[in-house]
């Protein structure tokens, strides 16, 4: 990780902000042990009746400090393995060319262009490329703004409430609120608002959502790109899609749903499963 600060694109660009999700997911499980401990101790050191708690109450603040920073840490780790950069990396600008050598005796001034030389009648030895080991590369996403709620409980409840309004809506026969559709857009790339909302929705509420959709393109797209993003962290396995597939077709937006599932950014376990599914349900 030094290395990288040296080298990396923080070296060449004071604007940089990135995530190394490897390296935070190993600060994510330090500070969830410490936090452990220090909320065993808390259990088993009750200071005893005449005793002072200040040490006691200083001690639960930092496990609730601890407790805090998880949340948000959590959300970023989960925002950088969601929205990797294009080609596995941050864009960052180029380091700089080197500076041409020093003309030396013999070689004429500092980048003057040097005698061609004759063609050679050796055949070119043919040296095959190096093998470079792919390496975690650092992100962008979630290194400065993590959507619109500080933490993953923020996300989970507003998620939640969410999904009540649908399913409620639903069963009321009434069109689904418009601020569910307005928080759907805003948060469609969040991690943990969809991942959140589609457990809470299931499969039978995720259809019915898709239906009152009704062919509305942006309402579709937002559906579409949460889904997505929310397979990267629930399950959504065989069993999951077979059950979305059958209540959309009850519902008679079957074909709409394999048009959202077909272009959604579905993790490769999920797309994995989608053929399955697709195939064994006729």
């Amino acid at each position: 990780m030094t290395a990288q600060m040296r080298t990396g694109p923080a070296a060449r660009d004071p604007q940089f902000r990135g995530i190394d999700p490897p390296a935070l997911n190993q600060v994510v499980k330090q500070l969830q042990d410490a936090q452990n401990a220090i909320q065993g101790w808390l259990n088993a050191h009750r200071p005893p009746p005449g005793v002072s708690t200040a040490g006691h109450r200083q001690a639960a603040q930092v496990a609730q400090w601890a407790a805090d920073q998880l949340g948000m840490l959590s959300r970023r780790y989960n925002y950088a393995v969601t929205h990797p950069s294009p080609g596995g990396g941050v864009d960052a600008p180029p380091p700089p060319a080197p500076a041409p050598a020093p003309g030396g005796p013999g070689k004429g001034p500092s980048g003057a262009p040097r005698p061609a030389r004759p063609p050679s009648h050796e055949a070119p030895v043919k040296t095959a490329p190096p093998t470079l080991k792919p390496t975690p590369q650092p992100t962008p996403r979630g290194a400065g703004d993590i959507g619109n709620f500080p933490d993953r409980k923020s996300a989970a409840k507003a998620a939640r409430t969410d999904a009540l309004a649908v399913v409620a809506a639903v069963q009321d026969g009434r069109p689904v609120p418009d601020s569910v559709w307005r928080h759907l857009k805003a948060n469609a790339d969040d991690p943990d608002y969809t991942e959140k909302l589609y457990e809470r929705l299931g499969p039978a509420a995720t259809a019915d959502l898709l239906k009152a959709a009704q062919g509305d393109e942006a309402r579709l797209k937002a559906v579409q790109e949460s889904v997505g993003v929310a397979s990267h962290h629930m399950v959504m396995d065989v069993k999951w899609l077979r059950a979305f597939l059958a209540e959309a077709d009850r519902a008679g937006v079957r074909p709409v749903a394999l048009q959202v599932l077909a272009g959604a950014p579905m993790s490769e376990r999920a797309r994995a499963a989608i053929a399955k599914a697709t195939t064994t349900v006729a």
